[in-house]
């Protein structure tokens, strides 16, 4: 009997072990679907604020923004031939997460100078209850779709995009977060490094704030830099999965709205009484 009871418990332990490993498991959180916002702090003088070395540029500003839509049409040469202002670059730059697999979706990857990234992102279930926390453990990468144009005080063009985010241990400094955005267009380059950042989970859903800084080799190709100093924060970002739906008026604006026009109706009305 006591055998037998020994092993009831050990199967018990093992079944409750098996479920709570299917419960961390269905808890954990992947990154589906959503958009990655950047807000240059002066995207017209992307110099303003920098600390500028030897050789910087004298100029420098987003020419063009090409979204999802547009940059899904045109490789890198056809991109460096668009007039400034074609695409005007709205404040914030919207760009779409791609998915899981880029195969069959027309969105350029491989060839062209175009290499958009699959997103892979995911965290486990240590990470997704998370609120404005200041560090955030996650593997893979949120590719982001769409292309920044650049221009000025040399010949030619600079066009970055084709994003990958994620974490890289080796650039975690203590300033700097580790978390970083890397150009794929043409090349692959880390462009910005992050600080000060905040994440906020829920399962599935992610709220990733913080702010942009020009990344130490970006910093020496265009800003004078040494190649280990940053020239300083270029702007912030918010990557928000899922990408938010459209708000609708709600129910409570509307109510207002009839109350007030039955309100100023009844004054007229009064005041038309009053007349006659």
């Amino acid at each position: 009997m006591q055998q037998t009871g020994s092993k009831s418990l050990r199967l018990r332990c093992f079944l409750a072990a098996g479920a709570l490993a299917l419960a961390n498991a269905a808890n954990a959180g992947t990154l589906s679907g959503g958009v990655f916002n950047i807000s240059f702090d002066h995207p017209d003088d992307l110099l303003s604020g920098l600390t500028l070395g030897d050789g910087a540029l004298t100029g420098y500003y987003v020419a063009n923004y090409f979204d999802k839509p547009v940059a899904d049409t045109m490789d890198a040469s056809q991109m460096v031939t668009v007039p400034t202002g074609s695409y005007p670059a709205p404040a914030t730059l919207s760009f779409e997460i791609n998915p899981s697999s880029l195969a069959g979706t027309g969105i350029p990857f491989g060839s062209g100078g175009r290499n958009n990234k699959a997103t892979t992102l995911a965290w486990d279930s240590s990470q997704d209850a998370l609120a404005n926390a200041s560090s955030f453990t996650a593997s893979g990468v949120a590719g982001l779709n769409g292309v920044v144009m650049t221009r000025g005080s040399f010949t030619g063009t600079l066009l970055s995009g084709d994003y990958q985010f994620g974490y890289v241990a080796a650039r975690n400094n203590g300033v700097n977060s580790g978390w970083a955005l890397t150009n794929n267009v043409s090349f692959a380059s880390t462009t910005f490094d992050t600080r000060n950042i905040s994440v906020t989970t829920d399962g599935d859903k992610l709220l990733f704030t913080g702010e942009l800084w020009w990344s130490a080799s970006t910093s020496a190709f265009l800003f004078g830099g040494d190649g280990l100093s940053q020239a300083g924060r270029a702007g912030s970002f918010s990557l928000v999965s899922p990408a938010p739906a459209a708000v609708p008026v709600p129910a409570a604006a509307w109510l207002f709205g009839s109350g007030l026009f039955g309100v100023m109706a009844a004054v007229s009305r009064k005041r038309a009484a009053l007349s006659a």
